[in-house]
């Protein structure tokens, strides 16, 4: 097969081939051969029909499918013998097919054009890590305060602000029960602004096994439409009142904080903490960094980039932030297919699309210079950490459907990435600088 290769610009090759007609033949023989072995004909065995008679009965369907498949694997041979990274399907397909004549066949492809990596050893960058002050270090000895709270119950005295109070109440109108105002043994912490407004107040000062009535009149946003304006009597009874007891900050405490770490003063308690919090701060500043490198990677080698490849990145920049909008509480329109791209979202996104998409290029072929590998093991721990987040599971069971999902192939590809990144950070010049949080925010 004769390959002819023309370059229309760095993205685009036009692809012309020459099909030896003896091929065709070949491939033609070889399908009859097969057919006669499959196809019932009267008076012959089957594996015995002759040529001629299956030509004549099934010649057009035959010839074509067989053309067919011919064409389609001769573009995919020609695009691997000239190590072409294609980009979706050739297009603009012609095939010339006289009979008794060779076959040619053009076709436009979308490629990844050739570049060389420009040099990087100049990078300077610098890995901003928090400073972890006695602050955040209290933050969490509060987490563990509340984590190992008791609940008291009180009977000496009213409802305050703070309390927790479970109680049962009902909603009527002129006397009538109204469908989604009642509850039983509901438990509320007064001041939280959970429930009606104006519902807490009318139990502030209640004892336990006091009745109390009231009317409120719901807001205009209820969630229940049918009920928002209205005005509603309420009767509730007070069923119980309890407070939660805070411990102290002492050995005690840090003895429950945390039974992994085995904590058994406050003092061990606070510098494992900050231990903790240090090591947490340098992990984010990596991942900052990384996001750095990326953004001057591929800023230093501005390649042009497939337009297929700029549509399906704008098409999935839109179908994320649809779903970001539908967590809010929207709807998320074509979720499981194509989204389609309008000349805002064109505007809005060709930029970033670009730029990430050289940034992608770039990196995946370092990854190929430095030869990194993602291994079976790598794999299988990140799953697992995702799993012991979701309270366990049949690891394979979770690696298989991810798979079938495509989520394994994004787990291996950001993995890969990471590993490349962090290779690159020992070949540049990477410091350490320790900021104040507040600094860090603002540079972001």
């Amino acid at each position: 097969m004769k390959i002819d290769i023309e370059t229309i610009d760095s993205c685009n090759r036009k692809l012309k081939l020459e099909i030896p007609l003896a091929t065709y033949q070949q491939k033609l023989k070889a399908y009859y051969k097969k057919l006669s072995h499959e196809v019932s004909v009267p008076g012959f065995r089957k594996g015995k029909v002759p040529q001629a008679m299956l030509e004549k009965r099934f010649g057009p369907e035959v010839k074509k499918e067989v053309l067919t498949q011919l064409v389609s694997d001769s573009l995919a041979e020609a695009i691997e013998e000239k190590n072409l990274k294609a980009i979706g399907e050739p297009r603009q397909l012609n095939i010339e097919a006289e009979e008794g004549t060779d076959i040619t066949v053009t076709a436009d492809l979308e490629v990844v054009p050739e570049f060389e990596i420009a040099d990087f050893s100049k990078i300077d960058l610098t890995l901003k890590v928090a400073r972890v002050t006695d602050e955040d270090i209290d933050k969490v000895v509060e987490v563990y305060r509340e984590r190992n709270a008791k609940s008291v119950p009180i009977m000496d005295r009213g409802v305050e602000t703070g309390d927790l109070v479970k109680i049962d109440f009902e909603g009527s109108q002129n006397g009538k029960p109204v469908a989604g105002t009642s509850a039983q043994d509901y438990v509320i912490q007064v001041g939280s602004k959970n429930l009606i407004e104006g519902f807490d107040e009318n139990l502030m000062g209640m004892n336990v096994g006091e009745v109390r009535e009231f009317n409120l009149k719901l807001s205009d946003q209820h969630p229940n439409t049918a009920l928002a304006s209205q005005a509603i009597d309420f009767k509730v009874t007070l069923k119980g009142i309890q407070i939660k007891e805070i411990p102290e900050i002492d050995d005690e405490l840090a003895k429950k904080a945390d039974p992994e770490k085995n904590y058994q003063t406050v003092a061990e308690m606070r510098e494992g903490l900050r231990k903790g919090l240090e090591e947490y701060e340098k992990v984010q500043a990596r991942k900052n960094a990384r996001v750095e490198l990326a953004a001057q990677l591929g800023a230093l080698n501005p390649i042009d980039i497939p337009e297929r490849l700029v549509q399906e990145q704008i098409g999935f920049m839109v179908k994320r932030e649809q779903q970001k909008e539908a967590g809010e509480g929207g709807a998320v329109p074509h979720e499981d297919g194509e989204v389609p791209v309008t000349p805002a979202d064109e505007k809005k996104h060709r930029e970033d699309a670009v730029k990430l998409l050289q940034q992608e290029l770039v990196i995946g072929k370092l990854a190929e210079n430095l030869e990194v590998e993602v291994t079976n093991r790598e794999i299988d721990q990140e799953i697992a950490q995702f799993m012991n987040l979701m309270g366990g599971g049949d690891l394979q069971k979770v690696k298989q459907e991810w798979a079938q999902s495509g989520a394994l192939l994004r787990l291996h590809t950001r993995l890969r990435r990471e590993k490349t990144l962090d290779a690159l950070f020992e070949k540049i010049d990477l410091k350490e600088e320790m900021v104040d949080r507040e600094a860090l925010k603002s540079d972001n």
